[in-house]
Parts: structure tokens; sequence; C-alpha cells
């Protein structure tokens, strides 16, 4: 059936209402938690050997420093872990004013807190409240406790420099970050210690950035004992990390395939760019003629050149991001025809070294500012060592999901290479990735960018002849998630939604080289393009196949629909993703979303809608606390004609993305927008947030919005990507006089610390995909059509497209 182009619905002419968020609590405020006594002989053990610690840590730190150092103040930090969450809201100024102690970093979902020590007098009164505990529990049961807040305390500690000394001091490498603390409420205090900081590495002669807007740091060739010195000595440092990272390649082959004499016949044309953030491109090959001739983005030598191992790195990664999948699958033969040229962005010539972020950052913006209109970039570098379980965000990290918020970019990022996987595994294993070493690598947990993991898929025809269980299942060596809510909440507190990577693609497969044995086996894997033409092509695997794969689609997409946002970009990605293929034994169904994501996507449902399946797209912004409703008219033909059945006549799959600004120091509000999106029946937005048993305006049990944020003492982390899936009946139709209401909620979290409320913004941009589609066995070709006619919809781009994008499907 012939291709149609996705349409848009005019928000300001089909929303219909805007209407206040609310949440329907159906059991008292009360946290039985926080009202059970506590056992004072447990609490009293464990006070007493944390205060013990705490005050020879603190005689340990007087003594480290160096008198003759000159630093304007010294500040105390305590680090608290709590019995459950923190409630920021509720007891952030509480503790300040009572203890003395400014909340600076929360980890864990706000079940450890980073408490500088703002007021002596005041902290006495937790020391105070410490000893009276340990009193109660071991001498005096009758002991008045001065602050009960206190006993919401499971452990406490001093910060030292080995807490922030977080790296193999053995292998420094030449670039190390230092992550500075805010002091929100003594910002005078602050600056002048990081002022002191600045003239002292200025007076060592130690080479040094320094970005106080993202709180880093860089060091560039310090010595171990410096780096001891100034952590012992300036208190303003909460962590030093390494930078190490490497190209996303777990090995090669040595099966050539000659001959790489194809012409791009399409390099006149005005294409997309898609910035490479990688070893380099050569311009030996046949990319020279859509890579832009432009050398001045690079950390390590010409961004023109690519001299990674024998064949390569950044330019097979280029190719597979311009020439995409079917290019590829079919081994450039016949005319050959670019989605997109290229802009190489240098990070690495060797493909394995210390990177400067603040550097990386830079590049990045300059890129941008150059060529403005450029909005994807593919990263396959990562840090080589994965993140730890429930690792807080990093800073590049952080910058990365600031920069896309703020440019409109997208960053297609690979999940990492787990090396080992094919040393620590005879078979394909699903239950290996319980290990916390098939975690991802930052910066793959950018949350604003595109996270992409390898399926098995070798784009070749015939049998599959890799390890996995199927071509549509995610690789061995592909990491998984490293977010795990299960270790922390309880059953009942979870966010489904909440997973990386985003989607899967094609990057190989390991092979059986012998029966118990898997390694590197060419008829498993993927043909690249190898930077050398006298080498032509090799065979390649890894998840660094796989992003640029996936950067290819928003190519075309960018082509058929120029106008869209970068996260509508994102939204129909994974609109088109499926998992209908990668089916998980029962035992290790909780790893699915967090090795495979959404699944496995499918570019000619990405691209196109058809005569009975049309996907509506909405780009739209909305306030903190508003929930807006638009209502979607349905054809009248679905309740009048006879379709063959009455059940499940229409399935429908939306996806929510938006980009939102990151907040830094607190895990759990690092995405501090909830928002939401569900269809439901006819209603008007307070019959929708009405309860269930009052007037219930779900279509079936169990469908309700996408993401909850009702819950008040133990609030869980929010997702700004989610999907759903379900069916329509004839009796939904009939009885909402074909009207069904699609809604959408926002709200701003309560658990933002208070130095970042102020400014932080309460009008948020998405974009909503929904695609509509009929499951009748006789098609009848009229959605499409009626569904345009009978909403205010708009065809995208609704001319010939110059560039034939139907063959490359």
């Amino acid at each position: 059936m012939p291709n149609k182009n996705h349409l848009r619905i005019i928000p300001e002419r089909q929303m219909q209402e805007s209407g206040a968020v609310k949440f329907n609590y159906g059991f008292a405020s009360t946290d039985e938690e926080n009202t059970r006594e506590p056992n004072y002989n447990y609490m009293a053990r464990v006070f007493r050997r944390d205060l013990r610690n705490y005050e020879s840590d603190v005689v340990a730190k007087i003594e480290a420093r160096d008198v003759s150092i000159d630093v304007p103040h010294n500040v105390d930090y305590v680090e608290i872990e709590f019995m459950g969450q923190f409630h920021l809201e509720e007891y952030y100024e509480k503790w300040y004013n009572t203890f003395g102690l400014e909340g600076v970093r929360f980890t864990e979902y706000n079940r450890k807190g980073l408490f500088a020590i703002a007021d002596r007098e005041k902290f006495a009164n937790f020391i105070a409240s410490v000893q009276a505990v340990i009193l109660k529990g071991t001498r005096n049961a009758q002991a008045q406790i001065p602050s009960r807040y206190v006993l919401y305390v499971k452990h406490f500690e001093l910060l030292t420099s080995a807490d922030i000394i977080q790296l193999d001091t053995e292998r420094l490498g030449n670039v190390v970050m230092l992550k500075t603390i805010e002091l929100p409420a003594n910002t005078d205090l602050e600056n002048e210690i990081i002022n002191a900081l600045e003239a002292y590495l200025i007076e060592q002669e130690i080479s040094h950035t320094i970005d106080r807007e993202v709180n880093r740091i860089e060091l560039y060739d310090v010595t171990a004992a410096q780096l001891f010195v100034i952590a012992q000595n300036f208190d303003i440092i909460e962590s030093a990390t390494s930078s190490l990272t490497g190209v996303v390649r777990p090995g090669i082959y040595n099966v050539v395939k000659r001959g790489a004499g194809f012409e791009i016949a399409n390099s006149d044309q005005d294409l997309p760019i898609i910035g490479i953030l990688d070893t380099g491109i050569s311009m030996e090959t046949p990319l020279a003629s859509i890579t832009i001739n432009d050398d001045s983005f690079s950390l390590d030598g010409s961004p023109l050149i690519d001299t990674y191992d024998r064949d390569g790195h950044g330019t097979m990664v280029g190719a597979l991001a311009s020439l995409g999948k079917y290019n590829h699958q079919n081994e450039f033969q016949g005319e050959v025809n670019a989605d997109a040229k290229l802009l190489s962005i240098k990070l690495l010539a060797d493909g394995r070294g210390y990177l400067s972020e603040n550097k990386v950052i830079k590049l990045l913006r300059d890129a941008k500012d150059k060529y403005p209109g450029m909005m994807i970039f593919v990263l396959t570098i990562c840090y080589t060592d994965p993140k730890h379980k429930n690792q807080p965000f990093s800073n590049y990290t952080f910058e990365l999901d600031k920069f896309a918020h703020e440019t409109n970019s997208l960053i297609f990022i690979s999940t990492g290479n787990n090396d080992m996987s094919k040393n620590e595994n005879t078979d394909y294993d699903l239950e290996y990735f319980n290990n916390d070493s098939t975690n991802l690598s930052t910066p793959a947990d950018s949350m604003n960018n595109m996270t992409v993991g390898a399926a098995a898929d070798g784009l070749y025809d015939g049998a599959f002849n890799g390890i996995s269980m199927g071509k549509e299942y995610p690789t061995i060596f592909s990491r998984k998630d490293a977010t795990d809510l299960a270790a922390i909440y309880p059953p009942t507190k979870k966010n489904k939604n909440l997973f990386k990577p985003d989607v899967i693609e094609s990057g190989g497969d390991y092979g059986f080289y012998r029966p118990n044995t898997i390694d590197f086996m060419d008829n498993a894997a993927i043909s690249v393009l190898s930077n050398n033409p006298a080498r032509g092509y090799m065979k390649e695997v890894g998840t660094s196949l796989s992003a640029p794969l996936i950067a290819n689609i928003a190519a075309k997409l960018k082509i058929v629909y120029p106008e869209i946002n970068a996260q509508t970009i994102k939204a129909l990605i994974i609109n088109s993703a499926s998992l209908e293929r990668t089916i998980y034994p029962e035992n290790v169904n909780l790893l699915l979303n967090r090795t495979a994501g959404y699944g496995v996507t499918d570019i000619d449902k990405a691209l196109f809608s058809n005569e009975n399946g049309a996907t509506l797209i909405l780009e739209d912004t909305i306030n903190s606390d508003e929930q807006k409703i638009y209502p979607i008219n349905f054809p009248e033909y679905l309740v009048t004609a006879d379709l063959g059945k009455k059940r499940g006549i229409l399935k429908v799959t939306g996806t929510l993305c938006f980009s939102f600004l990151p907040l830094q120091h607190n895990q759990l509000t690092y995405c501090p927008i909830h928002m939401a999106f569900s269809v439901f029946r006819n209603h008007t937005s307070d019959q929708i947030n009405s309860k269930d048993k009052d007037l219930n305006s779900k279509l079936r049990t169990g469908q309700t919005w996408s993401q909850s944020a009702r819950a008040k003492k133990n609030p869980v982390p929010y997702s700004n990507v989610q999907k759903i899936e379900f069916n329509i009946n004839f009796e939904h139709l009939r009885d909402e006089d074909q009207v069904l209401k699609l809604a959408v909620q926002s709200r701003l979290s309560n658990q933002i610390m208070p130095s970042q409320v102020e400014n932080y913004p309460t009008e948020y941009n998405f974009s909503l995909v929904l695609k509509i589609e009929e499951t009748v066995r006789n098609s009848t070709g009229r959605l499409y059509d009626e569904l345009r006619a009978i909403n205010n919809l708009e065809i995208i781009n609704n001319i010939e497209n110059e560039i034939d994008l139907e063959g490359e499907i």
C-alpha cells in the first residue's frame, strides 16, 4: 500500500480543555514507618561506632591539612544514610534550622544525603541527639532525645579524602575530573574556596580548567601527591574521578572484502548533517563526497584522518550513519544514496584515552553554533568502566543532557561493549545480565538523548548464525541499564518507564567457534567500510554499529519531516520499536527492558503512515500542574460498517518524549518534571480525575496514566520517555459517540532542593506520537483520510520529496 506522510495535530485547534492535575489518595497520609518506635539498642551500637569514627576522622582531617596553603575556610561534610527517603519538601529546612546541616547532594533516591556543617552551634544539637540515643539504648531508657529527627538516621560519617578520590591513583591518566560542591546558603564562602584553589593550581603550575556553572574542575597531568593535597585542604571537592574512555569495539576480524569503489549518487543534495564524535573520518574513502571539509573540530589530530587501528573506527560509524541499513545489507551494489552529510568531530586518535569532558562539550557547542541546523550526533566513545548499580548521573551525562535540551539536539549513544562477555560465557545466557559488570557505561545513561544497544542481527540474508536466541535479541556483549529500583524500593514502588537502552539495533553477534566456545565469527558479523580503500570492507560486531544505524533513521525522518523537533524524532523511533519477537523466559523477564529497551525499530513505521494506519504527531507545551485534553474523533464507519469483529478493531501505540533541564546534586529529581498521558473515555478533565468508584474514565481495567506521580512520602524518579499500547473495541466508540480523549498532565516535583526551585521553568515542551491502525482482516483503506477529515490535522511536509527513501526501507 502507498506510503502517506504522518499527520500533525494542530494543538491550538484540537485542544478542548485545560484543567488542573489532581491525584486521588485512597489512604491516610500517616507514614507508618515514621511512627514506629525504633530499636534503641541497635541504634545505640551503630551510633556509638559512627560517632567514634566521626571524631577520629575529624582529628585525622585536621592533622592532614597543610597549614602553609592559604585556604580561607574549612568546611566539614557529613554523609547520612536514612532509614527511608529524606523528603526534601518536608525536612530540608527543618534539618538546616535544627542541626545547622545544609543538604548539598542526595543519592540513592534520597536515601543518602551529603550535608555541609553550616552552623556548628546547631550541629552540636545533632551530636547531642546522637549521644542521647546511645545513652537511651545502653544505660538509661528514660533519656530524652533533643531532636527526634535523628531517629530516622541509619548511619553517618565524615566525608574524607578517601571518599573524595574515587579512582585508582596508579592510573590517573592525563585528565582528572573534580566535582565541586555548591553551597547555596553561603555562595560567598563557596566562591572564596574555589578562588583559593584556583590560585593554588596556578602557583603549583597545574594545568586546569574551571567551569563554575556545572561545578567541574579538570586537572591535566596532575600527580597523585598533588591530588591528595587538593582533596585534604580545599573543602569544596565532592569527588575526583577518571575520564578513561575507549571506542566501543570488542574486536576485529581478519576477513577482508576488497573494493570500496562505489560512488554516492546524491552527494550534491542538501541533506541533514550528522556529527560523528569518534576517531575521525577518512577522506580516502567514498565518504569524502559527503563529509564536510572542515578540520575545526578535534581534540587529537585532523578529524579528516582516521588512523585508529588498521581499519579505522569513525569512518565505519560515519558510513553506517549516512548510508544506513539498506546499503550495507546490499553491500553497496547499484546506486548508493546517502541520507546525511557528515561532520567529523574527533575525540581520540588511537581509540582509548582520558577525555576532557569540558573540551568535548565545547566541541559540541562550537559545532552547533557553526552548523545550527545540525541536530543529530553519534557518540560511540564511552567510559571504559561500567556504572555501579543505581550510581548517580555524572557531570558528563549532565552536560550532554543539558546540551540536548538547550539546542534541540539528539545524540545517539551506544551502551558500550562488555569485552569480557565472550570469555565469561559458553552460550547465550540471559542470566549473565544480572551481573553488575554488564551495566552500561557513562554517558549512555543520558536521558535527553537516545541510548542504543546491539541486536544480534548482522544485516545478512539466510539463516541466523549468531549465538543469541534470534536476531531481534540483544547480544551478550551489549550492556544493560544500571538503574535497578527494585534494589531500593518495595515491589509496589516502581516506574516501569525508567530504563535504558531506548532501543536495540543491528550490531552483529558472536558465533560458536567450537560447541562450547564463543568468539568473533565472520558469518555472524556485519560488513562495514574500512578507512583503507585497498582493504574495502571488514566484518565487525559491536554497539558502535547499532547507534549510527538509529541515527540514520533520524536523518531519514529529517528529510521527510524537516521541521520536527529532536524529541519528536526520538518518539517516532521508539513508537516504531517492538519486543514482539523478543520473548524472555520468566526467570529473567525483569531484564527485558533493561537489556532490549523498547525493542527493534521498524523503519517503515517510523517514517510513514498508510491508508489503514495514521501516525498523529502532537508538539505542544504544558505548564506545571496543568492537564490538557485533546479529543480524538473517530470515523463513523468504525461503528456502522461490518468489520468482521467487534473486539480490538483498532490498535493504538503512543509514545511521549520530552527533554528537560537536568538538576545536579539530587538523583531523585535529576529529571524534576512529571509528565504523563493516556487515552480516556469521552469525559472532561475533572471527570478523568474522579475516583473510579464515582466515575470510571478508563477504557479498560489497568489502562491508566502512562506514569504516576501520586506517591507523596516515597516518590520514585520520573522518566521522560513513556509508551503505551492498547486496543479499542467497537463498544468503546459506540458508547462514547466515537470520541475519545487524549489527556496530558504535568507537575514539577516537590523534592527539588530549595536553591534550585526559584529559577526552574514551569512551562515544558513535549512531543507525543499516536499511531492508530486498523486490525480487521479486510482493511478498509479509509482510516487515514477520515481521521484527517474530522480532526484538526494537517499532513506534515505535504510535498513530493526530492529524495526517494522508499527504495531504502
